[in-house]
């Protein structure tokens, strides 16, 4: 992994830890968040590239890696 030097916020990473444990239970015909995509998502609001694949974040200190 490549840390990159760029940071989740507080509630990002909240918001990564219970996507993390909530039960993969289909309700109303929506599977739940998964955790790569929002990662991903954190991390392009973040600032970092499009790149193909997806970015992960260390939910110890909130940075934001690639493979």
């Amino acid at each position: 992994m490549t840390y990159l030097g760029k940071f989740a916020t507080a509630e990002q990473i909240e918001s990564l830890k219970r996507a993390t444990t909530t039960p993969y239970i289909i309700v109303g015909g929506m599977p739940p968040v998964s955790p790569v995509e929002l990662a991903h998502s954190y991390a392009l609001a973040a600032g970092l590239p499009e790149f193909e694949g997806y970015y992960g974040c260390d939910l110890r200190t909130g940075e934001f890696v690639a493979p």
